[in-house]
């Protein structure tokens, strides 16, 4: 079991630097927002792994107007 594990993980990891690769050789391309999870470091090696509920239910300007007033 414990192999197994560690196999899905391995290719699961090799997938995503593998499209990371494919983005940055020009082969794949995000069209999310700039405030979406995938833009960030740390995370957008797995943009293409979870290509799905990318962004929020509200928009960049959406979020600013509901953010309590600053007293």
């Amino acid at each position: 079991m414990k192999r197994l594990v560690l196999i899905v993980l391995g290719g699961y990891l090799l997938v995503a630097v593998g499209n990371k690769v494919a983005e940055a050789a020009g082969m794949m391309t995000c069209g999310c927002a700039d405030d979406c999870w995938c833009k960030r470091p740390g995370l957008s090696p797995f943009r293409w792994v979870f290509p799905w509920r990318h962004h929020g239910p509200h928009t960049a300007q959406e979020k600013a107007n509901l953010e309590p007033a600053q007293a």
